[in-house]
């Protein structure tokens, strides 16, 4: 786990994340709170709780369940015997989070997933199945009682239908029938642990867990004492989520408020809280990390024309207060939408539907016959005792288009203000405070008398760049820009050098002139702009002293203006450290699906026949024999091809194969979208694509690059009590790379790529290896990044194990040879270890 700790906020003003498309939405930082009165710091805590080491054992009783391997064998055979992926667990798992009231948790897929059965077929005989739901209440008999009538209900109306849909033959379901009869279907197992406290490590004085249940019972003990209790004032009391996807094997419990909306606001939202128990070197105990955010929920809901990705959803009984209800919404085909016979090209429909596993919810909960994804958004589903509502995802929420010029849109903003936060987490600690758990204290802020120096990831606003290229492109200025360049033309002028170089005009901008005004937050950064060119060029010309980079910017066809501005600004701010070459995108790399060759194939087909369309030019870039960068500009969407007024995504192999193709070649590569335009008046949205661009510029050409600043000056300030001789010569960073978040990389989700970055601290170099399975554990050697970029596209997808065990051995062996490398050759190492990953390493037990 990231040290979230070191971040920090102030009450002056409430910070909100940009809009993700992510289900829960938080602050960008949330580690500590800084309570203020007029502006003066008064006191400061973490959001994270621990106890005593002396604390009196807290001991959670109760029992778990499993398949018996009887009972898993029978289902084997069914998911053999079955065309679909899963067997109807869904339907199972909504009857036990409602009629099973002491559940602590429930594993979304109840032991039944096509995995899970995958491993119980090829199990050896000890093996032991893995629980699916734990309880901390009621006795055996009394679990059985309220077990019997939900299997025999799920038999009836969901698993025997399934077999017969699927030519299941009627004897596995009577030997489950036969097990279920005779009480040896399921097996109630009682358990008893010790919550708190946890010992520790006499060498390393870490804490240590006993096994890794620990981590969940802690977690779900905690969030049973708040549940049911109230911690946000005024909006009633706190649910937990018993199951949540992702989270059943994890230290980590979510709670959540009932659907809360604000006066004059179209949208509604909930508050989270989150707790994960997170191990820390050198703390005798666990800490219990609070986390809150805030789930939006859809007021309106777009037809599923791109995005067909289920939509999870909630449900709020007045009968439960200490628990809500998961459920989902899936994309199908429209039945009434049915093509005619003269008319075989009519365009596909497809709707937003609740499966047959809401209906055990909406028969416990009598919501009525709804189950339209658009009628729960719009609130139809809803009862007087019931809240039935979807998860915000970004860009299916329906808005109108006065909403959209007039910048309403949803209502809601994402984060949740500090005060919130605050009150939630002293009521917390209220409630904790009788157990002995306590604010965590033990911690020492490193004293510093620097201000950091932000000048690398600074952005500079509309206003003050654009005015700044404009009379680059005018004058030929040297870094010295007129402040404030705008005021002292008329819109007569400032169209003319619009048109002039970019071919655009006040009247085509969002908000036209006033977008380049500096008022309220958008001040004058005249000063700011000069210090990042000459921070760029000295960065450049270190990181490639004898050498000039090249970046080509593809485009598409009708973005032009885009691919003028992007170059125009890349001039002004790196100068002539950097060459810069425009070309067109090559035919057929993106586009729809429909379009493009290989439309019918499978994704592999479609992907090898992009990167063949790339063949050219990669091997052009390869001969070039120099640092090379390309910054693809592409749309996400194109118009139908068939005329229709809908539009087409982008083919998903496109992204994965144009970078696989350049990477090959040992180019870095990043991706941009057009300028954005409203959609009632097609404006463009300059600011916005202003800032995308320079966070994808830098992305690219820096972070490909690895560039780090100062590590010299930082290693011998920071490591002054250190004699020089002793100081580090290099500094040694371990990680795991599990998946790439938000691209869409096929197989890249299986990936599980530990990497060491070695930075030489004379002369900030960053060099880069990664250890990977090829039979047997393979060690990359040390290679610059650009040299990295091309071997970990030719390995893709990479694991370095399908066993967790075998991965945990593999990674300690690579952490021990990185390091014991650097020691024998007297580098001093200081080894930094992302701690999420600490108990893959042996010093945590694992």
């Amino acid at each position: 786990m990231i040290n979230k700790f070191d971040d920090e906020i102030e009450l002056k003003e409430d910070l909100f994340a940009e809009e993700e498309d992510e289900e829960t939405e938080g602050d960008l930082v949330s580690g500590k709170f800084y309570i203020q009165q007029r502006l003066e710091l008064i006191e400061e805590f973490p959001l994270a709780f621990t106890v005593p080491d002396n604390l009196a054992p807290i001991i959670v009783e109760g029992s778990n369940l499993t398949w018996t391997k009887a009972g898993l064998q029978c289902f084997v055979e069914i998911q053999q015997g079955a065309n679909v992926k899963n067997l109807p667990y869904g339907s199972l798992r909504n009857f036990l989070q409602v009629v099973l009231k002491d559940a602590a948790r429930i594993e979304p897929e109840v032991g039944l997933s096509k995995y899970a059965l995958n491993y119980a077929k090829y199990a050896k005989g000890d093996a032991v199945p893995a629980p699916f739901v734990y309880l901390t209440g009621g006795n055996e008999e009394e679990i059985k009682k309220m077990l019997r009538p939900i299997i025999n209900d799920w038999f009836t109306n969901y698993l025997k239908p399934f077999s017969e849909k699927e030519d299941i033959s009627i004897k596995i379901i009577e030997r489950l029938e036969d097990l279920q009869e005779r009480g040896e279907l399921i097996k109630i197992s009682p358990f008893k642990s010790q919550v708190l406290p946890w010992g520790w490590n006499k060498e390393t004085d870490t804490t240590q867990a006993k096994d890794k249940y620990d981590y969940r019972m802690l977690a779900d003990f905690v969030a049973r004492q708040i549940a049911g209790q109230v911690i946000f004032t005024g909006l009633g009391p706190i649910k937990r989520i018993i199951f949540s996807n992702g989270t059943f094997t994890s230290g980590i419990a979510e709670l959540i408020t009932d659907p809360i909306t604000l006066p004059d606001k179209k949208g509604k939202f909930s508050f989270v809280v989150s707790l994960e128990v997170i191990t820390y070197p050198s703390l005798h105990q666990p800490l219990l990390q609070v986390e809150f955010s805030k789930r939006r929920w859809f007021t309106q809901l777009k037809a599923p024309e791109y995005d067909r990705r289920n939509i999870n959803g909630f449900i709020f009984s007045q009968e439960y207060t200490d628990r809500a209800f998961s459920y989902k919404v899936k994309c199908e085909r429209d039945k009434n939408n049915k093509k005619g016979k003269n008319n075989k090209q009519e365009k596909i429909r497809w709707t937003w539907k609740t499966d047959k596993d809401f209906e055990i919810l909406r028969r416990e909960f009598n919501l009525g016959q709804s189950c339209d994804g658009q009628e729960i958004a719009l609130g139809l589903a809803s009862t007087d005792s019931c809240k039935v509502v979807l998860t915000y995802r970004n860009g299916l929420q329906d808005n109108s288009e006065e909403d959209e010029e007039i910048s309403e849109k949803y209502g809601i903003e994402t984060g949740v203000p500090e005060i919130d936060k605050l009150d939630a987490f002293e009521a917390i600690a209220k409630i904790l405070q009788p157990l002995g758990i306590k604010i965590f204290d033990g911690y020492t802020e490193v004293p510093s008398k620097h201000k950091p120096d932000d000048t690398a990831s600074r952005m500079i606003n509309l206003p003050t760049l654009l005015g700044g290229v404009l009379e680059y492109l005018e004058t030929n200025t040297s870094l010295e820009f007129t402040p404030k360049y705008f005021d002292q033309l008329n819109d007569k002028q400032i169209n003319d050098l619009l048109s002039k170089y970019f071919n655009i005009r006040l009247e085509g901008i969002d908000w036209g002139r006033k977008a380049l005004q500096f008022k309220g937050r958008i001040k004058n950064q005249t000063d700011e702009l000069q210090g990042i060119i000459q921070a760029n060029q000295t960065a450049m010309q270190r990181l490639y002293p004898n050498e000039r980079p090249l970046l080509f910017i593809f485009y598409e066809t009708h973005l032009q203006t885009e691919a003028k501005l992007l170059q125009k600004v890349t001039q002004v701010l790196w100068g002539d450290t950097l060459e810069i070459e425009i070309n067109r995108l090559p035919e057929d790399t993106h586009g729809p699906r429909e379009i493009l060759p290989e439309k019918d194939g499978t994704a592999k087909e479609r992907s090898r026949k992009r990167i063949e369309e790339w063949e050219s030019t990669a091997k052009q870039i390869e001969k070039l024999n120099q640092p090379t960068f390309c910054l693809i500009m592409a749309r996400k969407f194109y118009p139908d091809p068939t005329g229709q007024k809908n539009s087409k995504p982008d083919d998903k192999v496109n992204k994965p194969s144009t970078r696989k193709a350049l990477a090959m070649a040992g180019a870095g590569v990043q991706f941009l979208l057009p300028i954005e335009e409203t959609r009632k008046t097609k404006r463009l949205k300059l600011a916005g694509f202003f800032h995308r661009m320079q966070s994808a510029l830098k992305d690219l050409l820096f972070a490909h690059s690895g560039r780090i600043d100062d590590i010299k000056e930082k290693v011998d300030k920071y490591l002054q009590n250190i004699s020089p001789e002793a100081r580090p010569k290099e500094i040694i960073v371990i990680t795991i790379v599990r998946k790439q978040k938000g691209r869409v990389r096929g197989k890249i989700e299986s990936t599980f790529l530990p990497i060491a970055i070695r930075i030489n601290v004379d002369t900030g170099k960053c060099d880069f290896c990664c250890a990977y399975e090829r039979g047997n554990l393979v060690i990359s050697p040390w290679a610059s990044f650009s040299d990295a970029r091309a071997f970990i596209a030719e390995l893709t997808p990479i694991k370095l194990a399908d066993k967790d065990e075998v991965r945990k051995t593999r990674f300690m062996k690579f952490v021990k040879q990185i390091v014991s490398n650097s020691v024998e050759e007297r580098a001093q190492p200081l080894v930094l270890i992302d701690s999420s990953n600490w108990c893959s390493l042996s010093i945590c037990g694992a």
